[in-house]
């Protein structure tokens, strides 16, 4: 038997109430502690012996959270409400965090909140004797309604401002109780749906329901604390909304799920947008199929992203991938391209001639590859369209041209007329071969007017001589013209005679597309007649 109250008033059931399963601890009528069950010292975190004789509030010192609050004063009008009226008094939830680990110096305190309640415990003759100090612990219930107050505050601020209706799901009662927003929403009022949990099953679209099930399902087995839905859900008039249900998923103190609280919000505008897209991309990419060329998109960063099968098929890709496609583009090409391509993201524009590999002879065929950016609303790119047409036989031809256009020019060089071929209107140096150094000097002739080469020629009226031949298109000659040449390119300059001849260049069409000036030099001829003629004059003088 153990006498921890006062000597006068024995308490003799000290081991029964010890084991009581409740929080008890029995005061004094001066505050003093008498004595505290098992448990209530376990959740204290306190011994018998640092509580039995201590003053309340000496045993449970305020911690600086707390003495911001009204919790002492709660409890102190409590227990002298029992003291003054000698009756039970109930308190409101307080806070009144516990000493936990202390040095003497920094105590540290931890959160706890309470529901207590006080009995007066009276002797035969009626005298108060000792306060029984009844409480639970319900932080864990605390912090529970703070976490579901703070995500309905939250789901309520979502909802008003992205239109959305809100559910609060009792796991443990099954019922379902509907927020803000609902009749807005879907066109039902709270009273409609009811509280039963199958308000919500039966509205699913049943294509949706068991994902949707597995999935909050899965979240709770594994203690995550949101999940996020997506599935079609009944609307009042018939049809189904597309939703996306962001929940929050509350638990209690051993870890069970107990309440769910989430917001539905209606995304069908947004899926019809999303699927219209997905059509016109189909379409799209369907267009791009049928194009004769090699076709691809890429993002506004560069990234191609589709290639038409006219591309696999001709470079062996495996269908589907857009990786490494510089692979195929011929290596001595491969930097120019790359560059180009990175340029174009900045200019808007790509165009470029490369070589690409085909997967059936392992050859190389030119192509000329061109994109062009399509451009969203606000003026920026959202997507480049590029092709490739196949210009190898052009190419090939383009070549021919320019080896023969080389021989032909070789062939000029050694020919003894010395030619000059002016192009349109102006009159713009085309081609000339070296003679031409020779008559007239080392001038800038090609991409030059006639004007500019040969100014001092203007007192012979040269311009409206060749203005003459390319209008009139008739053929025009001179002959026995004296020039002064540099012929050995020392600075010393002789006498020449040349026969010039002027005369019309047709283009393919017939048309007069410039003027071929040809020289050929004839001064020996002129030098013989002109020794003939001083021969002739001598001897008519001897005669």
């Amino acid at each position: 038997m153990t006498t921890n109250l006062k000597d006068s008033t024995p308490f003799s059931l000290g081991p029964v109430f010890h084991a009581l399963p409740g929080l008890y601890m029995v005061l004094q009528p001066d505050l003093v502690i008498a004595d505290a069950t098992d448990a209530y010292l376990s959740v204290a975190s306190k011994t018998r012996e640092q509580l039995i004789g201590q003053h309340l509030q000496q045993a449970f010192p305020v911690s600086p959270a707390v003495s911001k609050l009204d919790s002492v004063h709660i409890l102190h009008e409590s227990l002298q409400h029992v003291l003054e009226f000698k009756e039970p008094h109930k308190m409101p939830v307080i806070r009144y965090d516990i000493e936990t680990d202390s040095d003497g110096r920094n105590p540290h305190f931890e959160e706890r909140y309470w529901a207590s309640s006080h009995l007066p415990v009276f002797d035969n003759d009626g005298t108060l004797i000792y306060i029984l100090h009844e409480t639970q612990d319900i932080t864990q219930q605390v912090r529970q309604h703070q976490t579901s107050v703070h995500n309905r505050e939250h789901l309520d601020m979502l909802s008003s401002a992205i239109h959305a209706a809100n559910w609060e799901l009792d796991i443990q009662q099954d019922q379902i109780f509907w927020g803000a927003n609902l009749y807005e929403v879907f066109g039902y009022t709270p009273e409609e749906l009811g509280v039963a949990a199958d308000s919500w099953n039966v509205r699913v679209h049943p294509d949706d329901f068991e994902k949707a099930l597995a999935d909050m399902e899965e979240a709770k087995n594994t203690g995550a604390k949101t999940v996020t839905l997506e599935y079609r859900f009944a609307k009042a008039n018939g049809e189904y909304a597309h939703v996306t249900d962001k929940c929050y998923i509350i638990y209690n103190e051993s870890g069970e799920p107990i309440r769910m609280v989430g917001s539905m919000i209606d995304i069908s505008a947004s899926k019809r947008v999303e699927q219209a897209l997905l059509e016109s991309e189909d379409r799209f990419h369907k267009l791009l199929e049928s194009l004769p060329h090699m076709a691809w998109t890429a993002l506004p960063n560069g990234k191609v992203i589709f290639f038409n099968r006219s591309w696999y098929a001709y470079t062996g890709m495996p269908m589907g991938q857009t990786e490494g496609w510089v692979k195929v583009i011929h290596p001595e090409d491969t930097a120019q391209v790359i560059m180009v391509w990175h340029n174009a993201l900045t200019l808007g524009y790509y165009e470029i001639e490369c070589r690409v590999k085909s997967s059936i002879d392992g050859q190389y065929r030119w192509f000329l590859e061109r994109a062009e950016p399509l451009f969203d609303d606000k003026g920026n790119i959202k997507l480049w369209i590029g092709t490739y047409t196949d210009i190898d036989e052009q190419k090939q031809a383009f070549e021919q041209v320019q080896i023969r256009d080389r021989r032909l020019e070789n062939i000029l060089k050694l020919s003894p007329a010395h030619l000059c071929l002016l192009q349109g209107p102006n009159h713009v140096c085309k081609f000339i071969t070296p003679g031409v150094y020779a008559m007239y000097g080392n001038r800038r002739y090609l991409g030059k007017p006639a004007r500019e080469i040969w100014p001092e020629l203007d007192e012979f009226d040269f311009q409206l001589l060749l203005n003459h031949v390319y209008q009139q298109g008739k053929t025009f000659t001179i002959d026995a013209f004296k020039v002064n040449i540099d012929r050995h390119q020392n600075g010393q300059k002789t006498e020449a005679w040349f026969n010039f001849k002027y005369q019309p260049i047709l283009d393919e069409n017939e048309n007069i597309e410039g003027v071929l000036i040809s020289a050929v030099e004839v001064t020996d001829l002129i030098l013989a007649k002109n020794r003939i003629a001083e021969l002739e004059i001598a001897l008519q003088k001897q005669v």
